[in-house]
């Protein structure tokens, strides 16, 4: 049974081709995110200040994508390093 995302998971990632961030598999694993689940996500840059949080919805492929707008106002580009809070949604775990 996987554990509830509630109090949160911190990764730091690479910025992919289309400002993608790929989640970890083992971080997917162990919480059970299914793809279409939405997360609250808080996201900076490496070393930078500044962070931005918003939703994201988690895609097929364990990645999701970063809001054009949170791109041009934090500077991110292709190769980023960006450091990732993920938490859990309010409802997104309850299943219909």
């Amino acid at each position: 049974m996987g554990l509830p995302l509630s109090h949160g998971e911190r990764f730091t990632a690479r910025v992919q081709r289309g400002n993608r961030v790929q989640v970890p598999v083992l971080i997917r694993w162990r919480h059970r995110l299914d793809p279409g689940e939405v997360l609250d996500v808080y996201l900076s840059i490496v070393g930078e200040f500044g962070s931005e949080r918003f939703y994201v919805r988690l895609h097929r492929d364990g990645r999701f994508t970063i809001p054009k707008i949170v791109v041009e106002k934090l500077g991110i580009r292709e190769g980023s390093m960006v450091e990732v809070m993920l938490e859990a949604s309010v409802g997104s775990f309850q299943k219909s």
